[in-house]
């Protein structure tokens, strides 16, 4: 299944945005398109928002033809898709589109080299951030250009919290803690994940934002304090597994074969792991 949502924003919506820098985003006007086999109905949408087919392979003239007149677009599938990635970027740029929101998100910072070399989802990631660096240092016939932003927000926290990437399981009262669990490290909810998006949406043309990557997130905690908190909320204390990070890290990499996509396990597990320790995004984001 590929969803990939193409926003629009108004242009009044911009400049009150722009003028006001306020804490809310702008509205958007949200244009989905989807493959023909994708199985996300219509009907997950509000009566309002008109949804389009494009046809399975993506051909450049129904993307471009999508595209056109759309103000951004943001790719929502998996930052593995590299090349549906790159025929995304192709067409937004003959299609005019400002700006474009690729599928970085995600647990680590796909421009650390730790985490490239442990993980070959970022090499996808960091090949498709290459490729608009090249897009956005070309002119079209009209002189105007694109540009990009890449959010880093952290492991994904109330997802983490059900899927285990928290390394905490809440339904059999367990922890793996790494190094100690006293690194601080930045998590966002799914929501404000959104939100710092449409943000980054009303803000186009804002150099602060502009072919950059951006640190958002909505907590930044310890893996001692989120431990604290659930037991607080959900009853007993945890059994807690004191692990060093390295040590987790060497024998997941052992489990993978090859270039490491046959175990999708344990590419899970050094993402859970690196997203803990790597210590991203710190500093105030722009949705904390």
């Amino acid at each position: 299944m590929l969803q990939m949502p193409i926003l629009r924003t108004s242009r009044s919506a911009e400049r009150k945005s722009r003028a006001q820098h306020s804490a809310s985003p702008a509205r958007h006007e949200v244009f989905p398109s989807h493959r023909d086999q994708s199985q996300v109905v219509e009907s997950t949408y509000q009566q309002a928002v008109k949804v389009e087919q494009v046809d399975d392979s993506l051909p450049k003239d129904q993307l471009v033809e999508a595209l056109r007149g759309q103000h951004a677009l943001v790719i929502a599938f998996s930052g593995s898709q590299t090349q549906n990635s790159i025929k995304l970027a192709d067409a937004a740029f003959e299609a005019g589109v400002k700006h474009i929101v690729p599928a970085d998100y995600g647990s680590c910072d796909s421009s650390d080299p730790r985490s490239l070399e442990l993980v070959p989802l970022y090499k996808s990631k960091k090949e498709v951030r290459d490729y608009l660096i090249g897009l956005s240092q070309r002119s079209r016939p009209d002189g105007s250009h694109l540009t990009w932003t890449s959010l880093i927000t952290g492991h994904f926290f109330d997802y983490g919290l059900k899927s285990g990437l928290l390394a905490v399981d809440i339904k059999e009262h367990k922890a793996r803690v790494f190094d100690g669990g006293n690194i601080r490290f930045s998590a966002s909810t799914l929501a404000d994940i959104g939100l710092a998006t449409a943000k980054v949406l009303g803000r186009v043309g804002d150099a602060r934002l502009s072919n950059k990557l951006v640190n958002a997130h909505s907590v930044a905690t310890t893996q001692n304090e989120l431990i604290g908190k659930v037991e607080g909320a959900v009853g007993p204390k945890f059994e807690v597994e004191q692990v060093s990070s390295n040590e987790y890290i060497k024998e997941q990499k052992g489990l993978l074969a090859g270039d490491g996509s046959q175990d999708s396990a344990a590419i899970e597990e050094l993402v859970s792991v690196e997203g803990i320790v790597m210590q991203i995004g710190r500093t105030k984001g722009i949705c904390s």
